[in-house]
C-alpha cells in the first residue's frame, strides 16, 4: 500500500506548475468576464433556427427547395429516418427495419418482399389509428398523373404492389417485381399524409394504385369527363385542391403524425411550431430515441443577409445558424466572447457544388465547350480563399468520403491554354480580338456569352461565380453572372430555363442512385441538364438493379468516367457544414443535410 502511494505521488515541480496554470486560468477567466460581461442564456425550451431563405410550402411531397421539407419534416413523419451519426435507416413510424425475402408462392411468387409493422400507438391527430392504408394512399398521391413529381416516380419503378393486412390494418407488405438498389430506403422515406385529412371524400381510395402505375390509364382517368357534367371529374380536380395553398401554408388544414403542429406561417418573416399535446410519439420514445422532441416550441426565422444574422447570434436570439460563410465562420470562431455562448461546428457534409450545364443550348451541346469552361475555373482559389480550406475537391456527383468514389480520375486542371485550344477545336475562335470567342452558326457569327444564375444570398456562392466569371474571360467565355433567389433557380433550372448555374445538390445518405439526374428518361424533372446519352443510360439501368457489391462498384466507377468526360455538370468542391450553435442546449449535428435535428436539442439544466 505504502509502494503503492509512493508510485503515484505527484512532484513537487509539477504540483507548483498546475498551481501556477489554475491561478493563471482564473485570471484569464475574469479577464474574459470582465471584457464579455455576464453570459446569460434564455431558459425557455424554444430552438429558434435561422434559415437564408424562406419556406414557400409545408406539402412536403410536392417540389420546391429544400428548406421546405426540412421544417416539414417536424410535421409529417416517414416509416423510417437516418440515423445522425451512422446515417443508417432507423425505425420511426415502424417497429423494426425490415428485411428482403422472395415469395415461394401464390400470384406474387418469385417476387421481393418487405414485411412492415406500424406502432400500435401511432395515431393521428384526431385519435385515428395511422395504418397502411395511410402509407398506400400516399403511394397513390405520388402516382397521380396531374401533380408534378416526376422526381419521386423514378424510385418507385419496381414496386409494383403493397397489400394492407385484412386483419390487422397496422401490418403491411410492399412488393417489388425485380431488385432495386435504392427500394427499401425510397419507400421508408417519403412523407405519410393521413387519408381522412387530405381525401376526405375517399377519391383516391376508389382508385386502385395499379391503375395509377399505368400511366397511360391514369392519364385517361384524369382527362375523363365527370359524369355529372360539371366540368372537371373528382380525379383531376382533388389533385387541384391537394397543390391548393390550403395544404401549404393553412395550419387549419396541415396535419401529420409529427411531434409538432404549425403555429404561424409568414413567408416574409418565419414559421412557428408548437409541440402537441399528448403526442403518440411520447409513450414510445423510451424505447425508440428517434421519436424523441425535446424543444416545446420551434421558430424558423427567414434572413437571408448574413450581417443580420450575425446580430442575432451576438444578440443571443438564435440557436442554430447554419450555412455561415468560410470567412464568417473563421471570423465568429476567433471572437473572444462567443464562444462563451455559442459553439463554432465544423461538421461534413453530403453535397457537393456544381456548375449545371444546359445542354439543349447550342452554345453548350458540344462537351468541348463544357471542357473548356471546367479548364477555365481556378479550384485552388475556391478552396483556399473563398472556403477557406473547408471544401475539398471532387470529380463526379459522388461524395469523396464514399468506398465507390472514382479516386483515379484526374481533376480538371485549371490550365487556360488548354481551355482555349478545347474551344477552337469546337469552333469557337476570337475573329475580331476583343476577347471573346465568336463562331459562325447559320450564317450569323455568334460571341460565346452565356449566362450563370447564382444565388444571391449566399456570399461563397456569389464570390465563387464571380472568380468563374473572371477566369473564363481569359479563355474566351463572356459570362454575365446573374444572382436571384434560390427558389427562382430551382424553378428555372427545373424548366430549362438557364445557360448555367452554380447550385449545390444534397446527396442521400447510402448509395447513389444516378437515375433522377443523368438518366435520359429523367429529362423535364431531375435531369436538369437535359444530357442524353444512350451508354450512360444502359449503366444506370444496370447498376439500379444490381445486388453484388463489387459488380456494383464497378459500374459506379464507369459511371463517374462518363460523367467526368462528358460534363453534364462541372463538378466543383464538396463543402464542410459551418454552424454557430447556442451552448444552451445539448444537440446532434450530421453529414445528413440540413445538418442538425431539432427535435433532439435538449435544454440543459
Amino acid at each position: 500500500m505504502t509502494a503503492c502511494v509512493k508510485k503515484h505521488r505527484i512532484p513537487q515541480q509539477l504540483l507548483l506548475l498546475t498551481l501556477v496554470a489554475a491561478v493563471l486560468l482564473i485570471a484569464c477567466g475574469d479577464d474574459r468576464t470582465a471584457r464579455c460581461g455576464k453570459i446569460t442564456f434564455k431558459t425557455d425550451n424554444t430552438v429558434t433556427v435561422r434559415m437564408e431563405a424562406a419556406v414557400t410550402s409545408l406539402n412536403p411531397i410536392l417540389p420546391g427547395p429544400g428548406y421546405n421539407r426540412y421544417v416539414a419534416a417536424n410535421l409529417f413523419q416517414s416509416l423510417a429516418t437516418i440515423e445522425p451519426k451512422t446515417l443508417e435507416l432507423v425505425p420511426l413510424l415502424i417497429e423494426k427495419i425490415p428485411t428482403v425475402y422472395t415469395v415461394k408462392d401464390g400470384p406474387r411468387a418469385g417476387m421481393l418482399a418487405y414485411d412492415f409493422k406500424i406502432y400500435d400507438e401511432a395515431t393521428w391527430d384526431n385519435g385515428s389509428p395511422i395504418t397502411g392504408h395511410d402509407v398506400l394512399f400516399s403511394l397513390k398521391i405520388l402516382h397521380h398523373p396531374l401533380l408534378p413529381l416526376g422526381e419521386w416516380l423514378g424510385y418507385f419503378e419496381r414496386l409494383k404492389a403493397l397489400e394492407v393486412d385484412a386483419q390487422n390494418p397496422k401490418k403491411f407488405t410492399a412488393y417489388f417485381d425485380q431488385f432495386y438498389i435504392l427500394g427499401l430506403e425510397s419507400l421508408c422515406q417519403f412523407p405519410i399524409y393521413p387519408a381522412y385529412q387530405y381525401d376526405p371524400e375517399g377519391v383516391l381510395a376508389s382508385v386502385s394504385l395499379a391503375d395509377l402505375q399505368d400511366r397511360t390509364r391514369a392519364q385517361q382517368m384524369a382527362a375523363a369527363a365527370d359524369a355529372s357534367g360539371g366540368g372537371k371529374n373528382k380525379f383531376a380536380a382533388w389533385a387541384e385542391a391537394f397543390q391548393s395553398p390550403r395544404f401549404a401554408n393553412d395550419k387549419t388544414a396541415i396535419s401529420g403524425s409529427g411531434p409538432y403542429r404549425l403555429e404561424n406561417f409568414d413567408v416574409d418573416q418565419g414559421i412557428v411550431l408548437v409541440k402537441k399535446n399528448n403526442w403518440w410519439g411520447d409513450r414510445v420514445a423510451s424505447r425508440n430515441r428517434y421519436l424523441a422532441a425535446y424543444p416545446e416550441k420551434i421558430i424558423y426565422r427567414f434572413v437571408k443577409e448574413e450581417a443580420a444574422a450575425e446580430n442575432l447570434i451576438r444578440n443571443g436570439d438564435v440557436d442554430i445558424v447554419p450555412a455561415l460563410s468560410p470567412t464568417k465562420f473563421v471570423e465568429l470562431k476567433q471572437d473572444t466572447c462567443l464562444p462563451l455562448r455559442y459553439d463554432m461546428a465544423l461538421v461534413s457534409a453530403n453535397a457537393y457544388a456544381r456548375v449545371l450545364c444546359n445542354t439543349a443550348r447550342p452554345a453548350l451541346a458540344d462537351k468541348r465547350v463544357r471542357q473548356a469552361l471546367a479548364h477555365a475555373m481556378d479550384y485552388d482559389y475556391m478552396l483556399n480563399t473563398i472556403w477557406e480550406g473547408m471544401a475539398e475537391r471532387c470529380v463526379s456527383p459522388v461524395h469523396p468520403a464514399k468506398p465507390f468514389y472514382a479516386r483515379s480520375l484526374k481533376p480538371y486542371a485549371y490550365d487556360i491554354n488548354k481551355a482555349r485550344k478545347l474551344l477552337a477545336d469546337a469552333g469557337w475562335t476570337d475573329t475580331n480580338g476583343d476577347g471573346i470567342a465568336d463562331k459562325e452558326i447559320d450564317g450569323k457569327r455568334v460571341n460565346l456569352e452565356l449566362s450563370l444564375l447564382t444565388a444571391g444570398a449566399s456570399p461563397t456562392s456569389s464570390a465563387t461565380a464571380k472568380s468563374i466569371q473572371n477566369t473564363a474571360r481569359a479563355a474566351g467565355f463572356a459570362l454575365n453572372v446573374v444572382e436571384d433567389d434560390i427558389r427562382v433557380i430551382a424553378q428555372k433550372t427545373r424548366q430549362g430555363d438557364y445557360d448555367l448555374a452554380l447550385t449545390s445538390v444534397v446527396l442521400f445518405p447510402g448509395l447513389w442512385d444516378p437515375y433522377q439526374s443523368f438518366h435520359s428518361k429523367s429529362i423535364g424533372s431531375g435531369n436538369r441538364s437535359a444530357f442524353a446519352n444512350a451508354e450512360l443510360d444502359g449503366l444506370i439501368e444496370a447498376l439500379r438493379a444490381e445486388p453484388d457489391e463489387k459488380k456494383r462498384n464497378d459500374l459506379y466507377l464507369r459511371i463517374q468516367q462518363l460523367l467526368h468526360d462528358e460534363l453534364p455538370e462541372i463538378f466543383l468542391y464538396a463543402p464542410q457544414q459551418r454552424f454557430a450553435v447556442s451552448r444552451r442546449f445539448d444537440y446532434v449535428l450530421s453529414a445528413n443535410r440540413p445538418g442538425y435535428y431539432e427535435a433532439y436539442f435538449k435544454l440543459k439544466n
